[in-house]
């Protein structure tokens, strides 16, 4: 099944999907598999559901540098309701770490809606070596009247990066090579979205086995 939105060119061809789980196994449940994502990087994640008891998402941090010759890194990552953004400047210049919430439903209301969102934190580093840290809050979280997480340089516009916020921990980054895990996912119906370049879409809803990870197949999966 190949489909096209906007800059997402993502083929997945979702093959043995019927909540059997991989072969010779048990273990947990769960959801693996890979996409072929085309270019940049592509998180995977699950859409309705809410961690299960035992399962909820730990405190974590989410680790944004800047690092020296003047670029974010990681280019794309996800951040946890209830977690820290760790905001940090490795490089000798002046920078901004200026974190917008994007705010889709505008497109719809508004003839000129607000470029880069709200903003949500704009914090200077004027030296090498600071750190700041600010909680991820849950109005962060990524949905369709948001989106993500935009941060950008406000001296240097064309450095930027990206963060999706989730209240659960069924979401991931996907490996360069498209492979992708999703542990402890609760065994039932579910939608499996693929997120890349600023455009989100539900792809499969995949029938996820109670007695072991149940494997989506994509294109040139082995």
């Amino acid at each position: 099944m190949t489909r096209r939105s906007g800059s997402v060119c993502a083929v997945v061809a979702l093959a043995a999907v019927s909540a059997t789980a991989a072969c010779g196994s048990g273990g947990a449940p769960g959801l693996e598999g890979r996409v072929d994502v085309g270019e940049g990087p592509a998180v995977v994640f699950l859409k309705g559901l809410q961690a299960v008891p035992g399962d909820e998402t730990p405190p974590s941090e989410t680790v944004i540098t800047h690092v020296a010759g003047g670029a974010f890194e990681p280019a794309v990552s996800l951040g946890f309701v209830g977690g820290e953004f760790v905001l940090r400047n490795d490089d000798d210049s002046l920078h901004t770490t200026h974190l917008y919430l994007h705010l889709a439903y505008q497109k719809d209301l508004s003839e000129r809606p607000i470029e880069n969102g709200a903003t949500l934190y704009n914090i200077a580093f004027p030296t090498k070596g600071m750190e700041v840290r600010r909680p991820i809050k849950r109005y962060h979280e990524f949905d369709e009247g948001t989106g993500a997480i935009d941060i950008r340089c406000n001296p240097h516009p064309d450095e930027s990066a990206t963060v999706l916020i989730f209240d659960h921990p069924y979401a991931t980054v996907v490996a360069p090579d498209g492979r992708f895990e999703l542990p402890n996912v609760p065994a039932g119906t579910h939608e499996l979205w693929l997120w890349q370049n600023g455009t989100a879409e539900m792809w499969q809803r995949v029938d996820v086995s109670a007695t072991g990870p149940t494997r989506v197949a994509g294109l040139g999966a082995r």
